[in-house]
């Protein structure tokens, strides 16, 4: 299983925009196969950032998420104007429950 999880940066007059582009994201993205959550907030709209949660099966999920047109229009769209740096990609291999 793939995490992806961090904070997605933009400018905070574009924050409340980029999060409801996103968020029309989510529900096609969960009938994705292989998609096991995908979820966005606004952390600090003072500081532009949202936060980012996705939980992908393995690479191939993910990678056919990406190259959704949906997807591609949004990256494309937004690519000059976010900062993806502080999103992190960790595979997971032992999934076990929050008190185990």
């Amino acid at each position: 299983m793939l995490i992806l999880a961090g904070h997605l940066k933009t400018s905070p007059d574009l924050v409340v925009e980029l999060a409801g582009t996103l968020r029309a994201l989510v529900e096609p993205t969960l009938r994705e196969d292989g998609c096991l959550a995908y979820h966005f907030a606004v952390d600090r709209a003072d500081q532009g950032t949202i936060l980012v949660y996705e939980r992908w099966r393995d690479q191939e999920a993910l990678t056919a998420h990406l190259s959704q047109p949906s997807v591609a229009g949004v990256l494309g769209t937004w690519a000059e104007k976010i900062d993806t740096s502080g999103v992190r990609k960790f595979d997971a291999h032992n999934e076990r429950g929050f008190m185990d």
